[in-house]
């Protein structure tokens, strides 16, 4: 990951410094660049380094606060954080599970059966039920296309009767049908970013933040560019437009002339006329469109870390497994989708990236 410093700030692009700055460090930490624990620079520190007023570092640090990628302790400073994951069932889930044994009791109580016979009869009926006992997951993207991408590289971690479906944050806000699929879940992934605004939407939702890198298609295809090239990078987001020239740089340090735009930009089929390659981020591919024909353009894509998976995704899936013991899910919903039949179980040697 490449270090913060002022050159990563333009003041010529129509978006404030301090939104560049937010995004810059929200992606080192839904990266894995920032690894958690690290401690930030004091706001005094970082504001010297960047080039910009304290205030407006203070804000930045306070929003990342809010979105739970970083906790500010008095006297200490500010570290990286993940996200909270929530494993534990909802209270009014629990009591209504308590109200429903208190039936069963008294039940077994007026048709004469024992402890010992109703234990049987509930051990039995667990094992039986253990046999289709997979998760219910919903994978919350942005984008409809890359985030089915997005779960098809997830599957390989899960248990071969999971299930996994995805939707969009855009649906979410939209539709009650698609934050009662959240609130149904046993668990809700999304990026690690993205995590806090899940929550905002779905606060129900037993929500994980997964960190995302740059795909090796990305890697390879940034590599392979010629020192001569005029690249236009070309993003939808605001908060991130200043991540991608130094994120274009760090996988071709040898291309100097990087122009960086965005995808609503006034007059960027002109822009782009004098670019020979045009390098764009997830969502703003029509862009590809304005581009001069015979332009080299891709995407930069990123892909869920592997090694995150291992470390973090399957211990979590394991622990909601555990929570509920031998209790089977629901059946899925008449509107699921073809991307909810059961993970194939195969073998899977984490790469280092």
């Amino acid at each position: 990951m490449f270090p913060l410093d002022h050159t990563h700030l333009d003041k010529s692009l129509p978006v404030p410094v301090g939104r560049q700055l937010y995004g810059l460090i929200a992606y080192a930490i839904s990266s894995g660049s920032m690894p958690d624990g690290d401690r930030l620079p004091s706001v005094r520190d970082l504001a010297e380094m960047v080039g910009l007023a304290t205030m407006t570092v203070n804000k930045v640090y306070k929003d990342l606060a809010e979105a739970g990628l970083i906790v500010v302790r008095k006297g200490l400073g500010a570290f990286v954080t993940r996200p909270s994951q929530r494993i534990a069932t909802p209270d009014p889930e629990t009591a209504a599970l308590q109200l429903a044994i208190d039936g069963v009791l008294a039940r077994a109580g007026r048709l004469g059966i024992g402890r010992e016979a109703l234990m049987t009869m509930i051990g039995t009926r667990m094992q039986v039920r253990r046999l289709h006992a997979g998760l219910r997951l919903l994978f919350v993207g942005v984008f409809a296309g890359p985030t089915r991408d997005y779960v098809e590289e997830i599957r390989p971690f899960l248990a071969p009767d999971d299930w996994i479906d995805f939707t969009t944050l855009d649906a979410l806000r939209a539709d009650e049908g698609e934050r009662r699929r959240c609130r149904e879940a046993d668990a809700v992934l999304t990026f690690l970013h993205r995590q806090g605004e899940l929550e905002k939407i779905v606060p129900e939702a037993r929500a994980l933040g997964l960190r995302f890198i740059p795909s090796e298609a990305t890697r390879r295809a940034l590599a392979g560019l010629d020192p001569r090239d005029r690249i236009a990078a070309v993003t939808r987001f605001e908060e991130y437009i200043a991540i991608m020239r130094p994120s274009i740089r760090q996988f071709a340090p040898h291309v100097s002339d990087i122009l960086v735009t965005r995808s609503d930009a006034p007059g960027l089929a002109r822009t782009l006329a004098d670019r020979s390659v045009v390098v764009y981020a997830t969502g703003a591919d029509d862009v590809t469109e304005l581009a001069a024909p015979g332009t080299h353009s891709f995407e930069y894509r990123h892909t869920p870390d592997p090694a995150e998976l291992g470390r973090v995704l399957v211990p979590f899936l394991a622990g909601l497994r555990s929570a509920r013991g031998a209790a089977a899910p629901a059946e899925p919903s008449p509107d699921t989708t073809s991307t909810k039949t059961p993970a194939t179980r195969r073998k899977h040697a984490t790469r280092g990236e």
